[in-house]
């Protein structure tokens, strides 16, 4: 019953109940002047007047149930977590795909397990086989796990397949609570949807250090450049004020 009233809307409710309030009145209206005489015309209207004073607090009444189990509901919906299963690229290398599972919703996921279909070889191993995939006691609010899953360019030319099935299973507290709530996703991951874009090269800090270190060696070495040039330049000076003041025609000139 329940299931039922949260998938009609408030609005739907309450115009449901306003016909059926009216109905009540009317069919009240009818009865009483049906069966009493129309000269007494007070006790008819007070009558009346009972009568629609009753169904409207009735009425009101239930209004306010269901405002308030949809708001209840709603609440309920708001602390529920959603996992998200994804493959993106690395920040690195966009030539290398991660899985990102994340918990977006409003409250943390326990006893988490996902089974793919179907099952593809991951390192030593399978997917399916991962600790990770098949139970993670908790997925907080926000959280994020991230981690390697291929190389792009050799996974395109692999006989592995290209669309992934993931079902995600978990519940709103630990599932040995009476009280926990199972939630069922499904997820379809298919690994070519990059295939054929063109990634931007993003560069942080230790890029940024490297360029840096490049330039200091540039300058090392320029400044090492002109330093030999400005000695054999003394060098020459240094010869040609020798020979003014010896006059010697012995003494030669250094060229470059």
């Amino acid at each position: 019953m329940k299931a039922l009233l949260s998938k009609i809307p408030l609005l739907l409710k309450t115009l449901i109940l306003i016909l059926i309030s009216l109905t009540l009145i009317a069919f009240a209206f009818y009865v009483i002047l049906k069966f009493n005489p129309p000269a007494d015309f007070y006790t008819n209207l007070s009558a009346i007047s009972t009568t629609f004073a009753a169904v409207g607090g009735i009425a009101l009444l239930i209004v306010t149930y269901f405002t308030f189990f949809d708001a209840k509901q709603q609440r309920e919906i708001e602390k529920e977590p959603i996992i998200t299963l994804r493959l993106i690229p690395d920040n690195k290398n966009s030539s290398f795909v991660n899985f990102s599972l994340k918990n977006t919703g409003g409250g943390p996921a326990y006893d988490l397990n996902i089974i793919f279909t179907p099952d593809v070889p991951y390192n030593s191993s399978t997917l399916n086989e991962l600790s990770m995939f098949k139970r993670l006691p908790l997925l907080d609010k926000d959280e994020q796990i991230e981690f390697f899953f291929a190389s792009l360019i050799e996974y395109y030319n692999s006989d592995k397949p290209k669309i992934l099935n993931a079902v995600a299973t978990y519940y709103t507290l630990p599932k040995e609570i009476k009280k926990s709530k199972m939630i069922v996703r499904t997820f379809e991951i298919f690994i070519e949807e990059r295939k054929g874009q063109m990634q931007i090269i993003k560069k942080d800090l230790n890029d940024l250090v490297k360029e840096i270190e490049e330039l200091k060696h540039f300058i090392a070495i320029k400044n090492y450049q002109n330093n030999d040039k400005l000695e054999i330049e003394k060098l020459k000076n240094d010869v040609d004020e020798l020979k003014a003041l010896n006059k010697s025609p012995d003494i030669e000139v250094l060229n470059d």
